[in-house]
């Protein structure tokens, strides 16, 4: 819950604040189990604080978040820890350079986060509708090819974004991602900000800035991100997030759930009025000058640390490994500082367990300079090992077994979790990753040095965890029937790529049965070979092939043979011990809910205010401040709920208030920036006059929010079908 990204492990005392929240998430749990709390309002302050309901019942995924992806050997090493304690000790690590645990129990979730904040981890908004973890280019501060580290850049936003009362309560989840590099390694296309790291000369000097793009998104129906700045420049950075979090949380869709990414209101309203609507906002919202304090340190000269010394000798004969060269060539990459390289520690599928994991950051520690990344492909990266000790750390990975080679091969499979454990998977993504993997250790691998920089993604439901939309042979969970059986099945898609303004989505070519998917992936391959001109790309073979041509080719994996043929082919691969079913009747949480069970009304507001007006006759001027506070935040979470907006907090009551009616025109301008002025009458000196003040502010507030409340409900009720004959 510490929101210092790198912090060690050493702390022993945690803010107040988040030991404040701790305990509340511990008394939250307690009242849920007795029935005082119902399942929404359980769910919204478990997403906040990233526990998520798993597919069994009565365990806990844990989401944890390292912004930038950057991890310590510390952290690392909690993390470890705290997965063997909680959690099995199985870690898995994820596309958006998270970490998840499982099988949680819920009563727990309040120690296990505390002994994450102790390492320096946070988990604050990795679910629910909020920011969530921003990524960054696994090379950035160690690119040859980069203009400047965005690394300070992805921490900076992480800490103005977290807990900021513009981005609690949106109407869905937001991603952002950051590139250093000229190659794409963040997907920059794809998030509702991508943020590439640019500079430009103006007045002698060099000057930074992102190119900037806005609307991105995959699962069920992606969209390609618009470009909205050539060069937005560094100390507009935070100005421009919380314009755009603000425009999104003003207009943006509530009600469906599945047309409320932030890429639905670039498409519903047109792109033109949308950054006329974002330039708007840019100009009205004022930070405080302390919000950029953090550009000095940014600007610090990066230099690479002194070479260690005293290192072991390198083993003698490594070098000569044939396995130890095919390892250098697939994973090791240049560096922007002499004497060091980059490399890559593969991981199966994002999976590893504690023991692996605590050896994994001693070996960081010794040699590299104790830091490592995430990678969105699943990968871990050690981005300071000294290029002289590279047969040394060949042989301290190869004791792990973490000296895999094959990076950026077939090999390297992304999946997400599926329906191992997630709500929604359909299919086990794993099943089919692990099949075709074990296909390239065989029969594929003559094909290995074909295939480099194919990427294979599957994703066990439409929303696309393990972004198979951007691959260039991407799988989709789904299902067939056949007899009256059902099928585990995988849609397929090809010719993604993730390459900045190249990037494409995949095109669907169909649905074809899960056992047959590991064939189509050797068929492809197959005819990439035989039909590659040149030096074509796997992308380009295919698209000049035709998709006529290739569903004619993969026409026999669409075959199903009846059940009592073939029983084991109504089987999910990975799961040959159970049967194959749909789950239905299953809700996930990817789309949290936006307002809890109990609904607000006027008169608890109203109850407030008399409070607050007794404790004035009674001359206790401060407690009259602070219930006339109150007051005024409970009127406001009356329309905000009608509205499907449901704030954890009186300050971000009254915000939301401010921003979704105010500032869209719906309430009286002259409550505009009233939300300021609450807070601070709140924390003003207790006084009869500032009493006075408030409590008159907080009547007239109650009597625009019942307005606002009386115009919904007329909306709504207009919108309802009136009672009649049904139609034949």
């Amino acid at each position: 819950m510490n929101e210092q990204p790198l912090k060690s492990a050493d702390s022993t005392q945690l803010p107040a604040s988040v030991t404040r929240e701790l305990e509340e998430y511990r008394e939250w749990i307690k009242k849920f189990r007795v029935g005082q709390i119902g399942d929404i309002k359980m769910q919204k302050i478990r997403l906040q604080l990233g526990t998520y309901v798993q597919r069994q019942e009565g365990v806990q995924m844990q989401r944890i978040k390292f912004p930038g992806g950057s991890l310590s050997s510390d952290q690392f090493i909690t993390l470890a820890n705290v997965a063997e304690k909680y959690a099995g000790g199985f870690i898995h690590f994820t596309t958006r350079e998270d970490a998840q645990l499982y099988y949680i129990k819920l009563e727990e979730c309040p120690d296990m986060l505390r002994d994450l904040a102790l390492g320096g981890i946070t988990t604050r908004e990795a679910c629910g509708n909020t920011v969530r973890n921003i990524t960054a280019c696994y090379q950035s501060g160690i690119s040859a090819t980069e203009p400047f580290d965005v690394t300070p850049y992805a921490h900076a936003l992480f800490r103005f974004l977290v807990r900021n009362k513009f981005n609690q309560v949106m109407g869905r989840k937001f991603k952002i991602a950051f590139e250093s590099c000229s190659e794409d390694h963040a997907g920059m296309r794809f998030h509702d900000f991508g943020f590439q790291a640019v500079v430009k000369k103006e007045g002698g000097a060099w000057q930074r800035g992102f190119r900037t793009y806005v609307g991105g998104g995959l699962g069920a129906t992606p969209m390609i991100g618009q470009l909205y700045s050539e060069f937005l420049p560094e100390e507009e950075l935070m100005s421009f997030a919380a314009s755009t979090v603000r425009v999104f949380d003003r207009y943006g869709e509530r009600k469906n759930r599945m047309a409320a990414r932030m890429k639905y209101l670039v498409k519903k309203m047109g792109w033109d009025k949308f950054k006329e609507a974002l330039d708007a906002e840019r100009k009205v919202v004022k930070l405080p000058a302390s919000a950029n304090d953090w550009i000095k340190d940014a600007h610090k000269e990066k230099k690479a640390p002194p070479l260690p010394l005293n290192l072991p000798a390198n083993p003698s004969g490594v070098e000569s490994i044939p396995a130890y060269k095919e390892w250098i060539k697939d994973n090791v990459f240049k560096h922007k500082f002499p004497g060091y390289v980059g490399v890559n520690v593969r991981l199966k599928l994002g999976d590893i367990l504690s023991e692996p994991s605590r050896k994994l950051a001693e070996v960081a520690r010794t040699l590299s300079h104790g830091e490592l990344r995430i990678s969105i492909h699943q990968n871990l990266v050690l981005s300071w090992v000294p290029e002289k000790s590279l047969p040394l750390l060949y042989q301290k990975l190869s004791e792990i077994s973490l000296a895999e080679a094959g990076v950026k091969t077939l090999d390297d499979v992304t999946t997400c979790p599926g329906a191992d454990t997630c709500r929604l998977g359909i299919t086990s993504a794993k099943g089919l990753g692990s099949s075709i993997s074990n296909a390239m250790q065989n029969g594929l691998s003559r094909f290995k040095e074909l295939t480099k920089g194919v990427w294979v993604k599957i994703s066990g439901c439409p929303n696309g965890c393990a972004q198979h939309g951007i691959a260039n042979i991407g799988f989709q969970g789904a299902a067939l029937s056949k007899d009256g059986k059902t099928v585990p099945a995988h849609e397929l898609y090809l010719g993604g790529q993730m390459a900045l303004d190249q990037t494409a989505f995949g095109e669907r070519l169909g649905k074809f049965p899960a056992q047959n998917c590991t064939k189509i992936v050797e068929t492809l391959v197959e005819l990439y070979s035989k039909e590659k001109q040149e030096s074509e790309s796997f992308n380009q073979t295919l698209k000049r092939i035709g998709k006529e041509k290739i569903l004619g080719i993969l026409e026999p994996f669409t075959h199903i043979p009846s059940f009592d043929e073939d029983p084991e082919f109504y089987k999910d691969l990975g799961h040959e011990n159970e049967k194959f079913a749909i789950r239905t009747g299953i809700k996930g949480e990817c789309a949290g809910a936006t307002v809890q069970e109990k609904a607000p009304v006027m008169q608890e507001a109203k109850e407030k205010l008399l409070q607050a007006e007794a404790f004035f006759a009674h001359k206790e001027f401060g407690n009259a401040i602070l219930e006339a506070y109150e007051a005024a935040a409970a009127g406001a979470r009356v329309p905000l709920y009608a509205a499907l907006v449901d704030p954890f907090t009186s300050e971000q009551t009254l915000w939301e208030f401010e921003n979704i009616f105010i500032r869209s025109g719906k309430a009286s301008q002259e409550w505009l920036n009233s939300s300021e002025k609450f807070e601070s009458a709140k924390k003003s000196e207790a006084s009869e006059p500032a009493a006075k003040s408030l409590i008159d502010l907080a009547k007239k507030y109650l009597l625009e929010s019942e307005k606002i409340y009386s115009e919904l409900f007329q909306q709504s009720t207009a919108t309802q079908p009136k009672p009649g004959k049904a139609e034949g």
